[in-house]
């Protein structure tokens, strides 16, 4: 093989060798995993449950990054990866560094950033207090900083930025070294954000009044990312070999557990949000049992401003676990409030009227739940996406 002035033998033996088919295969697998989940999250959300929010927006910006990342790849192996380097034609080698680049910026930088904020944004939908939001808030800063960081030593490694792909540019590029701790910079930062977030929905699922089968589902899916820290640590393993490799085209394992981990971060992302549409498949029943703890709205304001009668400052709320009906008792009034569910998330409607204060059930097996709603954890609390007052 020859360009320009240059010859190139290459050994027909060592040639075709060609890892570049089971690579291409292996992330077109995880990626329509990680793609279909995250479709069926955008229609369950957008459909069924009409709870489209923030942490979705990030999700689509995630999985866009994710489309960019895929075809970065696919370009990369077309042109080099999983062949040895050595046997890689020059304008292959070209078209390869460039795709590697850009994979770089898409998948590496972005895609991890907006799976994260994503995640701590889904959490806080379930956030039972002020330091757990702050928590979560930290760690969204913190996915902020270090995503523009590695944004920057990306664009910075070579001036001009084209000369990461082009040497014919004769850029100037700070050493191998430099940028090799840059990129173990970023997969610390991701691995450390990825053990938070695998962490801590545990304890809070847990407290949710779900059923055992519901909250182990939730656990176990959102445990996933434990995987993802294992892909993690296996991806700063070879970065850290990446000075000392002289063959990485044969075996691109950094890329590769790169966008494999972006995948399982997505699916066990996406997994939790789809019970409202598996739900009855597997068995996952919304029926909540006594609320306490965790995931309450606030509505006590509203509360305090009905009418009071009698000396009584005492009040509380009464709900079954099947009926799903609420009752407070203010006084000699009594209030109800019946919990419309739809699709896992409930709307409340709390009408006043003279009553005895009493109980109802329906349903077998009712357990009531009496909060008193005068307790600072509890005071006011009804677990309702919208709460409407009626005198």
């Amino acid at each position: 093989m020859s360009s320009g002035n240059f010859t190139f033998i290459i050994d027909p033996v060592r040639a075709a060798e060609n890892n570049a088919t089971a690579f291409t295969a292996a992330v077109c697998v995880f990626w329509s995993l990680a793609f279909v989940t995250a479709v069926v999250r955008f229609y369950t959300r957008a459909f069924l449950s009409r709870s489209f929010g923030k942490d979705d927006v990030f999700m689509v910006l995630a999985v866009l990054c994710g489309i960019g990342g895929l075809a970065s790849w696919i370009i990369a192996c077309r042109n080099g990866y999983g062949r040895h380097i050595d046997t890689i034609r020059p304008k292959e080698f070209l078209t390869l560094l460039e795709a590697q680049f850009f994979q770089s910026v898409v998948e590496a930088c972005f895609a991890y950033g907006f799976l994260k904020i994503s995640i701590a944004l889904s959490l806080l939908r379930l956030s039972r207090g002020s330091w757990y939001n702050r928590i979560l808030w930290a760690l969204i800063a913190f996915t902020c900083f270090y995503t523009l960081f590695s944004f920057i030593t990306f664009l910075t490694y070579c001036k001009p930025i084209a000369g990461q792909w082009n040497p014919s540019l004769r850029p100037k590029c700070y050493s191998r070294v430099i940028y090799r701790n840059f990129g173990l910079f970023n997969a610390a930062c991701n691995i450390v954000t990825d053990i938070c977030f695998a962490t801590l929905p545990i304890p809070l699922i847990w407290s949710l009044q779900l059923q055992r089968r519901v909250r182990i589902y939730l656990i176990a899916i959102l445990s996933g990312g434990y995987c993802a820290v294992g892909l993690g640590i296996a991806r700063a393993i070879f970065i850290i070999a990446y000075v000392y490799e002289t063959d990485g085209t044969f075996l691109p394992w950094a890329p590769f557990f790169g966008s494999v981990q972006l995948d399982i971060g997505i699916i066990a992302a996406c997994a939790p949000t789809l019970r409202p549409l598996l739900g009855r498949a597997l068995r996952l029943s919304t029926t909540l049992d006594p609320y306490r703890g965790a995931n309450y709205y606030r509505a006590g304001k509203a509360l305090d401003r009905l009418p009071v009668t009698g000396n009584s400052a005492r009040r509380y709320l009464r709900q079954t676990t099947v009926s799903g009906q609420f009752e407070l008792v203010k006084g000699q009034k009594h209030w109800s409030a019946a919990a419309h569910k739809d699709s896992g998330f409930s709307t409340t409607a709390i009408h006043a009227e003279h009553a005895e204060v009493k109980g109802e059930a329906s349903g077998e097996s009712i357990e009531d739940a009496i909060l008193p709603l005068n307790d600072p954890e509890f005071k006011g609390i009804i677990k309702t996406t919208e709460v409407t007052i009626e005198k």
